[in-house]
């Protein structure tokens, strides 16, 4: 089990690079990183195939920093970009598993490629379930890899970019008063002005006033849009006049990825998505391509 500040340095490592400047970076991560090129951190202990990847990644034009364990890892300065993991699954000291599950419990969202000469269905219930975007077995053939990494750097791309909107809202939210917040969650719940002014206490007229500044304030165009934002704001937006927990519940979140189909390759023998289903009754969500 890793301790708490174990735990604390994966989230300085990985989710604050700069926090991280004082630390040494291994000496076989390659050349200076450019600030806009995806990076793909590949973790295993064989050097001859961190090696190999690298140069297929670099064919493609993409980054790639090696490292032969999660320690090494843990020790650079990863980039501020739009980057993945390849990680292998038996890894000295900390296995490929129990670091997908520590960044889980560090709130780090970092997508996750597998890669193994070790597997069985368990193994690939688990990592899929835990929310990884693949997971194939050694020998893997070098277009599956790629194909993974770019769906793997495209979730963490929309990811960033939602991080980013959701961020903006957050900054333009925090210049509402009191009033133009709880007039906002009334009227985002489809309340009308009147109904909003019952809620309240206020006259009508002054209701549209606050609704307008806010609008204003959150840059909406028009009511469809401040109800886009309420999504975004997700519960920094409720309070005791926000809308029932009926309507709560109907809320799609504005980032909500939609589910498809996906499968594994184990031993050469396909594992479908319904087959992890029935095995763990959960669905890997497949990411969006990202612009």
């Amino acid at each position: 089990m890793v301790s708490n500040g174990a735990r604390n340095t994966i989230g300085a490592a990985l989710a604050h690079p700069a926090e991280s400047a004082g630390k040494s970076a291994p000496n076989d991560t390659g050349p200076a990183r450019s600030s806009q090129v995806p990076v793909v951190f590949i973790i295993d202990d064989d050097v001859s195939l961190r090696e190999a990847l690298r140069g297929l990644f670099q064919d493609v034009r993409l980054q790639a920093e090696l490292f032969g364990s999660v320690t090494e890892l843990l020790a650079s300065r990863p980039p501020d970009v739009a980057s993945c993991l390849v990680l292998d699954i038996r890894l000295p000291g900390m296995s490929g598993l129990d670091f997908q599950a520590q960044l889980a419990r560090a709130n780090i969202h970092i997508p996750i490629v597998f890669i193994t000469a070790y597997a069985d269905i368990p193994m690939a219930v688990r990592a899929m379930k835990a929310g990884a975007v693949n997971f194939l077995t050694k020998p893997f053939r070098e277009q599956d890899l790629l194909d993974a990494v770019a769906a793997a750097i495209a979730l963490d791309c929309m990811r960033r970019k939602n991080e980013k909107v959701a961020s903006e809202m957050r900054a333009r939210f925090a210049t509402l008063s009191t009033r133009e917040r709880e007039v906002m969650a009334l009227v985002t719940c489809g309340l009308m002005n009147k109904q909003a002014a019952a809620k309240t206490g206020l006259a009508e007229v002054t209701v549209k006033m606050h609704r307008g500044q806010a609008m204003r304030k959150m840059g909406a165009k028009s009511i469809a849009d401040l109800v886009k934002m309420a999504e975004i704001l997700g519960d920094l937006i409720n309070s005791d006049f926000s809308c029932s927990r009926k309507i709560q519940s109907e809320r799609r979140p504005a980032n909500a990825a939609s589910r498809t189909s996906s499968s594994v390759e184990i031993r050469g023998s396909k594992v479908t998505q319904a087959s992890i289903d029935a095995h763990s009754n959960v669905q890997a969500v497949q990411p969006a391509p990202c612009s």
